[in-house]
């Protein structure tokens, strides 16, 4: 997912640790919150006392020394009722991570393994890093070295995954993220600054509109040339590929959330409860609900957070959000519940930020930051971990300014039961392995009509220029007036001339 544009134009978005290990075995859930400190009453003596009889040794004390002492103490004790406890896990249930190595980088984005839960991926200013245990410690990978904008892992493919790269376009593994590969092949613009993952194929945002592929080896273009995609998501897997884009440079006065009818057909701007011209930073995608044809879909923008429950077709604006205050630059759905979405504001790198979720599916949002640190809320991505029936797992990247990026984790354990979702099991129309021509929703400069003098005027001048021989005309010219300067002298020399 994308940010806002920083001040130089660049999308504000999107070190060395030891191997990553293979998990094994469910995830333990005290890994996931800091451990509570736990004090330890004193412990009675079990030494045997002084036999029955025996003298008791006494150390010579003054009176003085003794009643200083007990003033002190009764001090102490009346200086620690009126100190405040300090805070306990209970207070703050969230934990953090860093990721070693990165230093001042940023965090852009995470995601889960939806086959393994307790695998992340986070896509940083210093590459992807990856973390078997939920986040709770983070390990580099191969790829490192170079800005990772996004990560996500393919569904119905175990253990692959890919990240798009900063300038250097697409790279894939399939052992879960422990080594890469490059995956660029066909691909017209290497800024690859956000991608979407379906059954049927993968699609990438770039500097320069969307890439698609079927296989995640071979891409062709997928329209929108001439946009900067911020913004991507997959709205349906069937029964086509449909894809829902955000755009944050281009022509956006023309549309800046997009739409396709399946992959290689034509692009359609949306704009049905949408604000005339806006800069989209996230799309996002929940899961099928039980007899839903699509997901439902949530979009942060400049203008305000919307949802829809019908592909994109119509959208509603979000609220129960301080609009004067916070603009929402990033959301998430839960895996496992297409009501349960979490959104944050990175608050433009700033000092800020906050994170919101909704139980709705967007329609409303509450504050759920509390326990968060004040100066480590600007969230700049937001994955969910959902597994053995335990409550969801919510791991938030932070960009604090001039700090490092960092994640913090907690158990969302007030989140509601999720209900029964919808199979998708098949594809009827999936990505095309062959490129095919994708009409770009650009708008097409106008002119003005001329008038009908000058349309003789360039009638004609188009006639005497007409090819094969467009210097006819200018030739018999020429002719014509040297016969007649030839004519006037030799007249003038008849009359002038001796006699």
């Amino acid at each position: 997912m994308a940010g806002p544009l920083s001040a130089t134009g660049d999308p504000v978005r999107r070190g060395r640790g030891g191997p990553a290990t293979e998990f094994s075995g469910p995830v333990a859930e005290a890994p996931l919150l800091s451990s509570p400190a736990v004090v330890t009453p004193p412990r009675r003596s079990t030494s045997p006392g002084p036999p029955p009889g025996a003298p008791r040794r006494h150390r010579p004390r003054s009176r003085r020394w003794t009643a200083s002492a007990a003033a002190g103490a009764t001090l102490l004790a009346i200086l620690a009722g009126l100190r405040p406890a300090a805070p306990s896990a209970a207070d703050s249930p969230w934990a953090a991570s860093s990721f070693p190595g990165l230093g001042g980088g940023r965090v852009w984005s995470l995601a889960v393994d939806p086959a393994n839960p307790a695998v992340v991926l986070a896509g940083t200013d210093g590459g992807v890093y990856r973390s078997v245990d939920l986040g709770a410690s983070w390990q580099t990978t191969s790829l490192r070295g170079i800005r990772a904008w996004s990560v996500g892992f393919a569904p119905g493919a175990p253990n692959a995954a890919f990240a798009g790269l900063s300038g250097r376009g697409v790279q894939r593994t399939d052992d879960g993220g422990v080594s890469w590969a490059d995956a660029s092949a066909g691909l017209g613009n290497l800024n690859v600054r956000v991608l979407a993952l379906g059954l049927g194929g993968l699609a990438a945002g770039t500097s320069n509109g969307i890439a698609v592929s079927a296989d995640g080896k071979q891409w062709h273009p997928g329209g929108l040339h001439g946009y900067d995609v911020s913004a991507l998501a997959l709205s349906a897997n069937e029964p086509q590929f449909t894809l829902v884009a955000g755009a944050d440079g281009g022509n956006l006065n023309q549309g800046f959330l997009f739409r396709n009818s399946g992959a290689g057909a034509s692009w359609e701007v949306l704009q049905q409860g949408l604000p005339s011209s806006a800069i989209v930073s996230a799309v996002s995608a929940g899961p099928l609900p039980q007899g839903g044809p699509v997901r439902p879909l949530a979009a942060t923008t400049t203008k305000g957070t919307f949802r829809s429950g019908d592909g994109g077709s119509t959208w509603t604006a979000s609220t129960g959000l301080p609009s004067d205050q916070v603009t929402l630059t990033t959301a998430a759905f839960s895996p496992a519940d297409p009501n349960l979405l979490y959104g944050g504001s990175d608050a433009g790198g700033s000092t800020g930020g906050a994170l919101f979720r909704s139980t709705d599916g967007g329609a409303t949002f509450a504050p759920a930051d509390q326990g968060l640190p004040d100066a480590r809320r600007n969230v700049t991505c937001i994955a969910v971990s959902v597994a053995g029936g335990r409550p969801p797992a919510v791991l938030v990247g932070v960009n604090p300014p001039g700090k490092g990026g960092a994640v913090y984790r907690e158990l969302d354990a007030s989140a509601p039961a999720p209900p029964a979702l919808g199979a998708e099991t098949a594809v009827a129309t999936p990505v095309p392995a062959t490129p095919t021509p994708v009409p770009t929703p650009v708008a097409r400069p106008t002119t003005t009509a001329p008038s009908a003098s000058s349309s003789l005027a360039l009638r004609a001048l188009r006639y005497l220029v007409q090819w094969p021989f467009p210097l006819a005309p200018e030739l018999l010219l020429v002719v014509v007036v040297a016969y007649i300067l030839l004519r006037w002298r030799q007249r003038y020399l008849d009359i002038e001339g001796p006699p």
